[in-house]
């Protein structure tokens, strides 16, 4: 596929405190200590065009709806400008309503042209500017610190206008954390600027996930006892889990940081301007937000994209894919499994009865009648861990309304007993792993591009796109017994027959592939 080396990009000329170059002539303005230069920027993607593991965004993921320049001095202090004489001035301006201007060269998704105007004390320039777009700011001036410690909600980053800031890399020893002003940029015309423009390499916050499958039906090698042939898995959606609900407006990175010690060859390369690993934010005291969900609402289309934001906590970012047990033919199969054989849901009421038949008893007009399987019902056991994927077992309500006995030691006399206490004794036998309708979920942790074992095998990184095609599922996935029930987090079943596969191809935006086995 073609790749673009600027997803976009916008030429701003803009009016700055006097250049120190004495053969270029001063703007005349009313204020005897203000000086007026221009400044061009170029605002272009952190991306090479050259590389096949890169790929353009979409019109919405390149959309320009404003852009803040936020100017420092050398030492990262904010460097306040006005946009009109006599201001008290901030050191950022903002533009809005940017718009194509139809001049794309090849290597060029996009370039929006924007005039800044920019005022302050004569003899001084800016140091230092960082570009920030799609993102709501009208307060005070912001040194680059303060900057860097502004965080953006999941909400503001990945829905709407994607936000994007400055790309962060290392050139030497030094973390580029805001691009340099020279005086070769600084000019008293706009024509001068424009010739010697300030290239400030900018990248999305959201990181982008897609998920696509290899088969329509795949054959999972595990024997039908319920027919013919072997269960097969039919997937519906999917989903991201382990997320983070905030990002750094401005990518954190370390100088600290190797090729060596985060696994990742090439991790960062200056002549593109990039970087390919980030740290994220902690959310409330942990890492990451693993977020409840509930089979009925995995509702993203298989191919479909998907965003969060950076995550390389350690406890890493998921995708959820929503699966159907199936027969050959797509039909969907209830499966039930109780100490590892499969059963049917009577034959498993009928077990759970059988358990209590000899000690709890409904007594009617004298007569005793042992607990059977049609007093039981079947109900989800809970949110989290082992119990988010079994069932339970309780009276029905009609059977709840009964009286109840339950036998005595001696084997001849009876004592009174509440639904409630019968209902205790029902919980406390062995839970049975129910797939109702066939209802299933996977999940597999999202590949960076790191070796297997090291810092960087496990996380999403800001610009990157993680293409995760689903290759073969060879197990039943963590069975799920009402639809609408909520998971406080995802869980592998005990036993060893639910597995994934997927290749996860982390595209920048930067690809990243991944095949995955679901399992």
């Amino acid at each position: 596929m073609k790749t673009n080396k600027l997803f976009f990009g916008f030429l701003a000329a803009g009016l700055l405190l006097s250049c120190t170059n004495e053969d270029e002539a001063a703007v005349v303005n009313p204020m005897g200590n203000t000086q007026t230069s221009y400044i061009a920027i170029n605002v272009n993607s952190a991306y090479d065009a050259t590389r096949a593991d890169y790929a353009e965004g979409t019109a919405e993921e390149q959309k320009v709806n404003n852009a803040h320049f936020f100017f420092f001095d050398n030492a990262g202090s904010a460097f306040n400008v006005s946009n009109e004489i006599g201001g008290t001035g901030v050191n950022y301006i903002t533009k809005s309503g940017l718009a194509d201007n139809g001049n794309n060269p090849e290597n060029v998704e996009t370039i929006t042209e924007a005039v800044l105007t920019i005022k302050g004390n004569k003899g001084n320039n800016p140091a230092k500017v960082v570009a920030v777009v799609n993102w709501d700011y009208s307060g005070a001036s912001l040194s680059l610190a303060e900057l860097k410690a502004q965080l953006v909600s999941e909400a503001d980053a990945v829905t709407g206008d994607f936000v994007m800031s400055n790309s962060v890399y290392l050139s030497g020893a030094d973390v580029m954390d805001a691009t340099p002003i020279t005086v070769a940029n600084i000019s008293s015309s706009e024509t001068g600027a424009m010739a010697s423009p300030v290239d400030v390499y900018v990248e999305r916050l959201a990181a982008k996930v897609a998920l696509t499958q290899a088969e329509e039906l795949f054959d999972t090698g595990i024997a039908n006892p319920y027919g013919t042939g072997n269960f097969y898995v039919k997937v519906l959606g999917w989903d991201i889990n382990t997320t983070m609900n905030s990002s750094n407006l401005v990518k954190s990175v370390s100088s600290a940081w190797t090729d060596a010690n985060l696994g990742i060859v090439g991790w960062n390369i200056e002549a593109y301007k990039r970087s390919f690993w980030g740290e994220s934010v902690a959310v409330g005291g942990s890492a990451a937000l693993v977020k409840n969900f509930s089979w009925s609402r995995i509702n993203n289309a298989v191919a479909a994209a998907d965003y969060c934001l950076e995550n390389t906590s350690g406890t890493n970012t998921k995708v959820l894919v929503k699966a159907q047990i199936s027969d050959a033919d797509g039909n969907p199969v209830e499966v039930v499994k109780l100490l590892g054989e499969y059963v049917t849901v009577e034959g498993l009421k009928n077990s759970i009865a059988n358990a209590l038949a000899s000690k709890y008893y409904a007594f009617d007009g004298g007569v005793y009648t042992s607990i059977a399987s049609a007093d039981i019902e079947l109900a989800a056991a809970g949110t989290s861990g082992v119990d988010s994927y079994t069932v339970t077992y309780r009276l029905t309500a009609a059977a709840a309304a009964k009286t109840w006995k339950v036998k005595n030691a001696d084997g001849t006399t009876y004592s009174d007993v509440t639904a409630d206490d019968v209902n205790v004794s029902l919980d406390a036998l062995e839970h049975a792993q129910v797939w109702n309708d066939g209802m299933a979920y996977y999940f597999a942790d999202i590949k960076h591009l790191g070796a297997a074992g090291t810092t960087g095998e496990f996380g999403v990184v800001r610009n990157h796109s993680y293409a995760v095609n689903v290759t073969e599922i060879v197990g039943l996935g963590t069975p799920v017994y009402d639809g609408d029930s909520d998971v406080e987090e995802p869980v592998t079943p005990s036993d060893t027959e639910s597995y994934i596969a997927a290749r996860i191809n982390v595209l920048t935006w930067k690809l990243v592939n991944q095949n995955v086995i679901l399992k």
